[in-house]
């Protein structure tokens, strides 16, 4: 969702105090949210050996606060079908009864200004995949990270005291480092039951809430770059055990893959909603409504986004054969581990968002309605992740080595949708859409399909 629940790297400093945080230091966690930090164990990347404690740390973020907050922040922008009834009533004074106010069965993913009549039900169900594939256009399957060798010791090799002078660099083995290229595979199935209760004519209270199946897999293949022959203890760095006191085999060990998974299912954040139809002319309608997200999901395993938020919105429909409509709201968002430090339990506010969108549903007969909308999000002041240069421990940049790195930066969201409503039955719907990616902010799927089925008492 801050979002961006948010993926990005692979990196652990063995140096780091995990303290009270979410992912407790030197222990095993089944909670998702530690499924990237303990990648290459609960106590971060260590190295084997015995005459030198190996210490590596990364500049792209030690706490994953990108990787959390990007999945944080995508939790709380998952698009959940509208509560909005495909049909809407209004009482006939000369016929004494409820009509069909519509020619159209309405939008999927965004509201119009109709309201679905007095004390009409309206109940629904969605399912829909989001298989995530990149981050602010970096790819999930290549994504690059270096670590960085921390100034551990004095130039004679010592390891550096509290009062020491700063040595980066010296000794030579401090200029090696560690690059590795990741895959991360988050998927997630979301299924949303909801409903709406008409108050009255004008006022609707709705309710939605999703249920989610995430899963998480992370692979990490790693090479020690080595700046500096062996010395009297073999080389510094290397990855097998076996090699201790083996100058051979240390020479060879220099290449390692790490694999962590995790999956979680539960009950994800509700969102209640009430509209108005303040304005209701021959043709078109003003609303005004207000969604609540309620932070019910376990956001340690990626079930929530782990804050609270309002999202006031407007919408402008006009009622024919050919239905426009456009809505407009802001989300207010509070904190979430999510956008703070996992590694102390530190909280920090989850971004800000504005929500435009813009489109038509088309009542192609009494039966069936075709939709298309434009939807768009300006994601405010969020952690990004860009394509880099790796800068060493002496400051020297190096081009030709990639590494990703961070900006705090506003950044805007945009997708297709094409979609349809089919009643095969009396007030039955069923609904498919396909949500298609038009740019690459944020944590995206190319296309994210659809399916529901609602029915209007």
């Amino acid at each position: 969702m801050r979002r961006a629940i948010a993926v990005l790297t692979c990196v652990v400093a063995v140096s780091t105090v995990w303290g009270q945080g979410v992912c407790p230091a030197g222990l095993a966690s089944s909670k998702l949210i530690c499924v990237i930090p303990q990648l290459y164990g609960p106590k971060g990347l260590t190295l084997p050996n015995p005459f030198h404690s190996a210490h590596f740390d990364s500049d792209f973020n030690a706490s994953f606060t990108p990787l959390n907050s990007a999945v944080g922040t995508q939790l709380s922008l998952l698009p959940l079908a509208s509560p909005a009834s495909g049909f809407t009533f209004m009482f006939d004074r000369n016929l004494g009864v409820f009509t069909r106010s519509a020619e159209s069965f309405g939008p999927l993913l965004v509201d119009r200004a109709e309201t679905i009549g007095k004390h009409r039900v309206f109940v629904g169900f969605t399912f829909q995949h989001f298989g995530f594939s990149s981050l602010d256009g970096v790819n999930l399957d290549q994504l690059p990270a270096v670590f960085t060798h921390i100034d551990c010791c004095n130039a004679n090799g010592s390891t550096r005291g509290p009062g020491d002078p700063p040595s980066p660099g010296s000794p030579s083995f401090e200029q090696e480092f560690i690059q590795t290229t990741n895959r991360i595979d988050l998927k997630v199935n979301q299924f949303t039951l909801f409903g709406t209760f008409g108050v009255t004519n004008r006022i609707d209270v709705s309710v939605a809430l999703p249920i989610l199946d995430v899963a998480l897999k992370t692979t990490s293949n790693a090479t020690i770059v080595r700046k500096v022959p062996p010395g009297a203890f073999g080389f510094a760095h290397y990855f097998d055990p076996n090699c201790i006191g083996n100058i051979p085999c240390q020479a060879a060990s220099t290449q390692k893959s790490f694999f962590n998974s995790g999956s979680a299912a539960g009950i994800g954040d509700m969102v209640l909603r009430i509209k108005d139809n303040v304005w209701k002319g021959e043709r078109f309608g003003l609303g005004l409504g207000v969604d609540t997200h309620w932070p019910t999901g376990d956001e340690t395993n990626f079930l929530g986004a782990g804050a609270y938020g309002v999202k006031p919105f407007v919408v402008l429909s006009y009622r024919a054969r050919i239905s426009p409509h456009v809505n407009v709201g802001y989300e207010w968002n509070g904190d979430s581990i999510l956008a703070g430090d996992i590694l102390t339990g530190s909280q920090a506010k989850l971004p800000n968002q504005f929500f435009y969108s813009g489109g038509a549903d088309y009542g192609v007969n009494r039966h069936l309605t075709v939709v298309a909308d434009l939807l768009g999000k300006r994601i405010f002041n969020a952690v990004r992740a860009r394509p880099g240069p790796y800068v060493d421990i002496l400051g020297q940049t190096h081009n030709d080595i990639p590494q990703t790195i961070l900006v705090h930066e506003s950044f805007e969201v945009s997708d297709l949708a094409v979609g349809m409503k089919f009643s095969p039955w009396r007030n039955l719907l069923v609904e498919a859409n396909a949500l298609v990616k038009l740019d690459d902010g944020g944590l995206r799927s190319r296309v994210v399909p659809l399916g529901g089925i609602s029915y209007t008492f």
